[in-house]
């Protein structure tokens, strides 16, 4: 007789959720001894997971099958072909065993007793326990030749299993409180109870990256930090955590109080009005220092009139590292003008030379800080003169302005080119 493995049996569970929406399951479990068939039934596996992704740790298997059945009428009846039913007559309650020979169409059945051939037998059919045939809840099913420990392993992949990160971030003034939330969807058929979680961001190749991944999952050791490893970043969460199937958790990631950020007003000679940044320094020291997953930010700040949240924009970063900068996108400043124009152009020895204009008008209650980022074609450039500061950076100059209340400031630079360099690609 086969033995069951069920998921109260379970030592350890442990699931690593990809970007993509699949997950690898990893789940140990304690083995009884096993009658001489050898067949085993380990119960409660993921109803979506992948056949050919299974992998066995702790015997040796030499037939595997997924079996998951249905129960509808069909289903049922395809079970019972060439066995024997019973049909109970409805006024004496007596039971009569019948082989059931057809199934579609007329019920074509053999009396077991008489022999005899009969078409829909009238009565209430009864089916009898059909033991390991009939299985109701997703289950592996192996005949093993040789048990070398007295736990099995079992990973997997499976469908149905997705996180996704969210942060809001509430402004006040300068300073900003954040919090982040993970949402676990698990729509693979499965309940897992009590749960190593592990995340993984960015994109996997299925197909020919399964081996690396799975080497990486199953030797990887205890840890409550954020590891990158094949080019993938990995969030580890240090409790357990129970995923219900069908269920939709959210689970905090971080929060802070209190750090510091900066508004930036960027101007470039595309836009009438320039667009909102905010910039804050991803460390410790501004209370963060903390690995953010990709997912979308959403910004409020406080009415200082009455106290109240704003929503004024959102923005979705990429995986940033401790240290990092974050730099979120929330609008365009209808209060703040910009002019900006190419003044003029003429050439002079073996130089060319272009000057740009920027006018920039702030009606805002406060003073503000500006940042012009004007793209320069090529390389071979410099700066030849200029009203203000200003930085090179690859095919960019980017000037900071300070603009004051109520007052117009304007920007003006000359850009030099070497006139070879700028025949060779192009102009």
């Amino acid at each position: 007789m086969s033995k069951k493995v069920m998921r109260t049996e379970t030592d350890t569970c442990s699931i690593t959720v990809y970007s993509d929406g699949f997950a690898l399951v990893k789940d140990s479990r304690q083995l009884p001894p096993i009658d001489k068939d050898g067949i085993v039934h380990f119960e409660n596996v993921a109803r979506r997971l992948e056949h050919d992704s299974i992998i066995v740790e702790g015997i040796e298997v030499e037939e595997l099958e997924y079996a998951y059945d249905l129960v509808d009428e069909r289903k049922l009846f395809e079970k019972y072909i060439g066995r024997q039913l019973l049909v109970r007559d409805s006024y004496s309650k007596a039971d009569r065993p019948y082989t059931l020979l057809r199934m579609s169409g007329p019920l074509i059945m053999q009396d077991v007793e008489t022999k005899e051939i009969v078409v829909n037998p009238k009565g209430e059919l009864r089916f009898p326990n059909l033991e390991d045939d009939l299985h109701l809840i997703p289950t592996l099913v192996w005949k093993m030749s040789d048990q070398r420990k007295k736990e099995v392993c079992v990973s997997y992949l499976t469908d149905g299993v997705s996180w996704k990160a969210d942060y809001v971030i509430s402004l006040n003034g300068d300073s900003f409180d954040l919090s982040g939330w993970l949402t676990m969807s698990n729509y693979s058929g499965a309940d897992f109870s009590d749960a190593k979680l592990r995340l993984i961001s960015g994109k996997l190749n299925k197909a020919g990256n399964l081996t690396d991944e799975k080497s990486s999952e199953l030797s990887s050791k205890k840890q409550n930090k954020t590891e990158t490893y094949s080019n993938f970043h990995t969030y580890t969460f240090p409790n357990p955590v129970t995923l219900e199937d069908g269920q939709e958790k959210q689970l905090r990631l971080l929060s802070s109080n209190g750090s510091k950020a900066r508004i930036i007003y960027e101007i470039n000679v595309q836009t009438d009005n320039p667009d909102i940044y905010i910039e804050f320094d991803n460390t410790a020291e501004n209370g963060l220092g903390y690995d953010l997953p990709e997912g979308i930010f959403k910004m409020y700040r406080t009415n200082p009139d009455d106290g109240s949240a704003e929503f004024i924009g959102e923005h979705r970063i990429s995986h940033t590292e401790v240290g990092q900068k974050v730099r979120l996108k929330s609008g365009e400043a209808c209060d703040i003008e910009v002019q900006s124009k190419k003044s003029g152009k003429y050439k002079e020895g073996g130089y060319e030379y272009t000057e740009y204009e920027y006018k920039i008008c702030n009606t805002k209650e406060i003073p503000v800080e500006a940042m012009v980022r004007q793209e320069v074609p090529g390389h071979l450039w410099t700066v030849d003169e200029s009203t203000h500061e200003w930085e090179k950076k690859r095919d960019k100059i980017i000037l900071p302005v300070h603009v004051p209340v109520n007052q117009e400031e304007t920007v003006k630079f000359t850009i030099r080119h070497e006139r070879s360099a700028r025949r060779s690609i192009g102009f």
